[in-house]
């Protein structure tokens, strides 16, 4: 886009004289529509997050792994592996002195039964301070923002360790109840349509 415009000034610029004011138009009128086309930039968005952890057990971790995989989510960790302590008796170290240059390595081997069956994993610690997360799993739909913002507060929330046709259903539940309270909620709105979306990819299973 930036060439594009870079384009437009140097022929307004150099070939100027042997425009007549028509084509000078039509030149503008094409750059407007081109930018006009361009997707708009939003500074917020939403989205369905599932925050989970490898101490959950690893059948239901899998289980739900995918689920999220056919509906088309992620598995969201607070990081890669388990948590680092140094004893109490020796002098801090910090991660990489402990374990070194393979650290991340190994410890992306711990999600390895999830990425051979294709499960989606992201590592997103922000995501787990923001809405103070202590317990997994959780099914979310949260506001994303692409730049500093003061949502912090989750849109839906659902605990427990239960499936994720069972927590999507939930949501949608408490959005549609919510929705009648606020019924011009445009941020409700494109919340059930979310939810719905995901169910319907995810098909009927328990």
């Amino acid at each position: 886009m930036k060439k594009f415009m870079l384009y437009l000034c140097a022929a307004l610029s150099f070939n100027a004289y042997a425009l007549t004011p028509g084509e000078i138009q039509s030149l503008i009128q094409q750059a407007q529509e081109t930018v006009q086309s361009l997707p708009q930039t939003q500074e917020e968005d939403i989205a369905i997050a599932i925050a989970v952890s490898l101490s959950m057990p690893r059948a239901s971790l899998l289980k739900l792994g995918q689920d999220a995989r056919d509906a088309g989510l992620a598995l969201t960790f607070r990081g890669v592996g388990t948590e680092i302590k140094n004893k109490t008796d020796e002098k801090p170290q910090t991660v990489a002195q402990r374990y070194g240059k393979g650290l991340i390595a190994r410890h992306m081997e711990d999600f390895k039964f999830l990425t051979d069956v294709g499960v989606n994993i992201q590592i997103d610690p922000v995501l787990f301070a923001r809405h103070n997360i202590t317990d997994v799993p959780r099914v979310m739909v949260v506001p994303v923002c692409r730049s500093a913002c003061e949502r912090t507060q989750a849109i839906l929330v659902a605990r427990g360790d239960v499936s994720l046709r069972y927590a999507l259903e939930a949501l949608f539940k408490e959005g549609t109840e919510k929705l009648r309270v606020n019924p011009n909620s445009q941020e409700l709105q494109k919340t059930l349509k979310l939810i719905e979306d995901a169910l319907a990819r995810l098909g009927d299973r328990s």
